[in-house]
């Protein structure tokens, strides 16, 4: 796979994990972007294989940490079980 390509699916994903990120509105009327950080946390322990509890880990961290949210304000645990299955459909392909 060439460079480009690479780049190309990592955008490609970025843009499927944003939607998923949004779509639990964490914060209500953010703009789109607003967890593009945090997307890119997500999305870079997933490529280096990262399972379930670490993406839970991470959602927790950085949603209280960075964002300001109780743990109890959101559920890091489904949020991210959608993301792991997203994911290992994406890589079954």
């Amino acid at each position: 796979m060439s460079k480009e390509q690479i780049k190309k699916e990592f955008h490609e994903n970025f843009i499927e994990l944003r939607k998923i990120l949004n779509s639990w509105e964490l914060i209500p009327n953010a703009p789109k972007d607003e967890f593009d950080g945090l997307n890119h946390q997500i999305l870079s322990n997933l490529y280096k294989g990262a399972d379930l509890e670490k993406i839970i880990r991470v959602l927790e961290s950085e949603l209280s940490i960075t964002y300001g949210l109780y743990i109890d304000e959101f559920e890091a645990d489904e949020i991210a079980s959608e993301i792991i299955e997203w994911w290992n459909f994406k890589t079954c392909k």
